[in-house]
This record gives structure tokens, C-alpha cells and sequence, in this order.
């Protein structure tokens, strides 16, 4: 290769690296704006993607051996809306999970919010019929899931999760209101600013380099196992929940094991069972 087409082809490859620099710092700065400009986001609302959930079971679609997450168009969502004599204004509740590179806003919306408990399950049946998908728990979705809408579906979740849960101040037991793109709530009443908050977790396999140690809730679908994991509490640092000195706590789910646990995590589901697999492969 000749020393000029080796610059050339340098060149060519830094130039691709700076547009990809370029273009996440322009999304990032759309969303901050998007996040704190409540007309900017009641705009990207009006041409922006909807991600459709029902009592935070978000609508998937099969497609193949594999669920999809359809988008739906403002206009499209505000046809839907007005067939099932819904307030077109519902669109308002919605809340930003993301935007393109293009500068087109994602917005999740949960229908059932603001409905009432009696006319919930028909009303759930007959928008699976209209929008040709079904409203399915995550977790009993998981490995099914397309792995482009993963990340989105998860992020859209545990957003209108946190906004369920957090309708009143603290300090006040007034209602909160939430911003337009729904990155916080304020209390009118207190001035109090809530933000959505992160629990930080550990996951962590257990090995005897030869097995995997993995567990499973009663509320898994059948089948379904995991590694051991649970949340961080505020005394306890990651890496010390996954030392060999914290292994009692994994150790208890079958005394067999305590003899080739090497590692554990601080906080285990009771519901939990043990399972060994054979044939793993052996890990370095």
C-alpha cells in the first residue's frame, strides 16, 4: 500500500469519526433543549413517534419468532384516540424516551392512564384489535424482543413506571405536575423538583469454572433463569457485594453449593431457586 493512499484512506476514517462526534453531540444538545423547553417538546410532540403501553405492558407485534415495538405517527395516535372517544389532549401525558439522529422525538405513552378500573379490560381488547399487536408484560417478553427496541421499551418503562409512582410532593402531599417531555415533576405547592431516579444493581455468575450457578423467581415464565443480581443498597459498594467474603448469602439457597460459590451478590429474591447447569462452557 503506497504512503498516499494509506493517508487517504487515515483521513477518510478520522473525517467518518468526527460526523459521528458531530451528530451525537447535536442529538444530545436536541434532547437537553427538548428536556428543557416545554414549547420546543409540545412541537416535537405534534410530528413526533409514539411507543404505545397499557398498564406499563408496552404493544408489541409479532413478527417471524420475534416481538417488534410498532411506532405510530401524532396523527396517526390522534386518529385512535378519537375512535375510542379518548381527548386527543391525552397525547400531553406522554413523555420523551429519545430522539434520531434527525432530530425526530420519541415520546412513550401509557393508554391506560387516567382510565377507569371498569372499562379497562375491554378497552385494552379493542385497541389490541385496532392497532393489530397485544399489550405483553415485558418480562415474559424479553428474549423475544427485538434487540433495536430493547434499550427504548425499557427506558420507556421504567419512565412511566416513575411517573405513576411519584403523582404527589413529599413534603407537601400535593399533586406534582410533570414537564412537558416529563424529565421531572414539580410541586406548585412546595416549589419541591423531583427527577427520576436510578437504582444501581449487580449482576454477578457463579462459577466453579466448570458450572453456573443460576436462579429464577416464581414470577419468571417458565423456562427462564438468570445470573444472580440484585439492587445496591446506599451502605454497600458494588464490588464488595460480589466478593467471596459476601458469598453467605448465595450460599443459602442450597448448602451443596457453599463449597464451590466463589463469589455472591448482597440481596437475594427468597423466592429464588438454585439451579446448576451442566455442559457450560469453561470459563478463563
Amino acid at each position: 500500500m503506497s504512503l498516499s493512499l494509506f493517508w487517504r484512506l487515515a483521513s477518510r476514517k478520522a473525517l467518518q469519526a468526527c460526523r459521528q462526534v458531530s451528530t451525537y453531540v447535536t442529538k444530545m444538545r436536541y434532547l437537553f433543549e427538548l428536556k428543557e423547553d416545554d414549547d420546543v417538546c409540545r412541537k416535537a410532540q405534534s410530528s413526533g413517534i409514539f411507543y404505545l403501553f397499557h398498564s406499563l405492558a408496552p404493544l408489541l407485534q409479532m413478527s417471524g419468532n420475534r416481538y417488534l415495538a410498532p411506532p405510530f405517527r401524532a396523527s396517526e395516535l390522534e386518529r385512535i384516540l378519537s375512535k375510542f372517544g379518548q381527548d386527543t389532549r391525552k397525547i400531553e401525558r406522554s413523555v420523551l424516551i429519545g430522539c434520531s439522529d434527525r432530530r425526530e422525538a420519541w415520546f412513550a405513552l401509557d393508554l391506560s392512564l387516567g382510565s377507569l378500573c371498569s372499562s379497562d379490560s375491554l378497552q385494552k381488547s379493542e385497541m389490541e384489535t385496532e392497532l393489530q399487536g397485544s399489550f405483553i408484560q415485558l418480562r415474559k417478553a424479553l428474549f423475544q424482543l427485538n434487540e433495536k427496541d430493547t434499550s427504548l421499551i425499557f427506558t420507556a418503562q421504567a419512565l412511566l413506571r416513575w411517573h405513576e409512582c411519584h403523582q404527589f410532593c413529599g413534603k407537601s402531599g400535593q399533586p406534582t405536575q410533570k414537564n412537558v417531555a416529563g424529565s421531572k415533576r414539580i410541586c406548585p405547592s412546595s416549589n419541591m423538583i423531583y427527577y427520576p431516579q436510578m437504582s444501581p444493581v449487580v449482576i454477578t455468575l457463579v462459577s466453579d469454572r466448570t458450572r453456573c450457578l443460576l436462579a429464577r423467581q416464581s414470577s419468571f415464565p417458565k423456562g427462564m433463569y438468570s445470573a444472580l443480581a440484585g439492587f445496591c443498597d446506599v451502605d454497600l459498594l458494588w464490588y464488595k457485594g460480589t466478593s467471596s467474603q459476601r458469598c453467605d448469602s448465595a450460599s443459602q439457597l442450597h448448602p451443596s453449593y457453599a463449597s464451590w460459590i466463589t463469589a455472591g451478590v448482597p440481596m437475594l429474591n427468597p423466592l429464588s431457586v438454585a439451579l446448576p447447569l451442566q455442559g457450560c462452557p469453561k470459563l478463563t
